[in-house]
């Protein structure tokens, strides 16, 4: 359970990182009869078109994420944590309109 907490901690410190002040982050818990659904939207900057292929990859800095503090291990843990679960993480992303991130994980 911890584990999940990162994947969801990781998401929300991502969105609120590059979203700027008077943006919006959402998240939500999404009812499905045989997976657990998780959503983190932003408002923020967005990621290229370019860029989303290799978000997942360990040590990956976007041109963009380069001047923000961090390591570009947090989405790659997200994926490794939630495929680990059985489960799938996926984003879609528009660059100046923001970003979401969908977490898919299976009931017991």
């Amino acid at each position: 359970m911890n584990r999940l907490r990162q994947v969801i901690a990781n998401l929300l410190d991502n969105a609120v990182k590059y979203t700027p002040r008077g943006g919006r982050v959402d998240d939500r818990g999404l009812p499905h009869a045989t997976q657990a659904l998780v959503r983190v939207r932003d408002t923020g900057a967005g990621i290229p078109p370019s860029e989303l292929p290799h978000i997942w990859e360990r040590l990956y800095r976007g041109d963009r994420s380069r001047s923000t503090p961090g390591l570009g291990l947090g989405l790659s843990l997200v994926r490794a944590i939630v495929e680990a679960h059985g489960g799938e993480v996926s984003v879609s992303s528009r660059p100046e309109e923001g970003s979401e991130f969908q977490v898919s994980l299976p009931l017991p």
